[in-house]
C-alpha cells in the first residue's frame, strides 16, 4: 500500500495508471486519502522531527506550478493554498531545514503571498536556534520575531535597509542546503507539479518525502562536518565566524 503511494509521488503517475503490482489502484488512494485526512503523515513527521539535528536552521520558500487538474476545487482556490501570479496558478511552500537538508517545518500557501507572511507560521519551529535566510527576509518584524523566541540570525541586510545589520559570510555559505531541500524534492513528480485539488493531500505527498529525507540522511556527512551538526561557539570562531547575541544588535 504504501509503496505504491510512494510510486506515485516518485513518478507523478496519474492514480488510475498504478501497475498492477501495487494492487487496484482505488484502495491505494482511498487510503492515502483517509490518512491524508486524518493527518497521519504530518504526525509522523512530527516524531522524526525531534531527532533534528543541531541549531542551526535555513528558511526559505519555493514556488510550484499548479497543473490544471488541481484548479476548480468546490470549497475555492483560495481555501486550498492556489493563487495567481504572472506565471499562471501557483502554490508556495515555506521549508524550515535543520543542518543536514532536512526540513522541520513546512507550511503550504497561496502563490502570491509574501515570503514573510508564509515563514511567519514557522517562527516557533526557530526556537533557540541560529537562523539563516537570504535578503528577502531583512524584514525588521521578523528580526524581532525570532530575537522574541531566542533565535540568532545571520540574514544578510538589504543595500538599501537603514540599518545595515553585521551577518557572518561563513555561516550564511551553509544556506544551500535549503536549496538542496528543494532541488530535491521537486524531483519528485507529484511536488515538482501540483496534481492535487485539496491542500491535506498535496501536503501529504510533501509530509513523505520530507519523512524518506530523515531515513536517506548521509552519515558521513555529519561526520565531515560535525560543526553544522551540532554549533558550537569555539569551533566557529576558529573558522572567523562573526555573530551576534541577538538579531536586534545595533550594526
Amino acid at each position: 500500500m504504501v509503496s505504491g503511494i510512494y510510486y506515485i509521488l516518485r513518478t507523478g503517475a496519474p492514480w488510475r495508471d498504478l501497475p498492477k503490482e501495487f494492487g487496484p489502484w482505488s484502495p491505494v488512494y482511498t487510503r492515502f486519502r483517509r490518512w491524508s485526512q486524518a493527518k497521519l503523515w504530518s504526525k509522523m513527521h512530527e516524531q522524526l522531527v525531534l531527532e533534528a539535528c543541531g541549531q542551526l536552521r535555513s528558511i526559505d520558500c519555493s514556488h510550484i506550478k499548479v497543473h490544471q487538474d488541481a484548479s476548480n476545487a468546490a470549497s475555492g482556490a483560495a481555501a486550498q493554498a492556489i493563487g495567481k501570479t504572472k506565471g499562471g496558478s501557483n502554490t508556495k511552500l515555506a521549508a524550515v531545514v535543520d543542518g543536514l537538508g532536512r526540513a522541520v517545518g513546512l507550511n503550504l500557501v497561496v502563490g502570491n503571498r509574501h515570503d514573510l507572511r508564509a515563514i511567519a507560521a514557522l517562527v516557533s519551529t526557530l526556537a533557540r536556534c541560529w537562523v539563516i535566510a537570504d535578503r528577502g527576509f531583512d524584514s525588521k518584524s521578523l528580526r524581532q520575531d525570532l530575537a522574541a523566541a531566542g533565535a540568532t540570525t545571520c540574514i544578510p541586510p538589504r543595500k538599501s535597509s537603514r540599518i545595515q545589520y553585521h551577518f557572518s559570510n561563513a555561516l550564511y555559505r551553509h544556506r544551500h542546503v535549503i536549496e538542496n531541500f528543494f532541488a530535491r524534492i521537486k524531483r519528485f513528480r507529484r511536488v515538482g507539479t501540483r496534481y492535487e485539488k485539496l491542500t491535506e493531500t498535496f501536503l501529504g505527498f510533501v509530509y513523505i518525502f520530507a519523512g524518506d529525507l530523515f531515513y536517506r540522511s548521509v552519515s558521513c556527512y555529519k561526520e565531515a562536518h560535525p560543526w553544522v551538526a551540532t554549533p558550537n561557539i569555539d569551533r566557529l570562531a576558529k573558522r572567523g565566524v562573526r555573530f551576534t547575541q541577538s538579531s536586534t544588535d545595533t550594526p
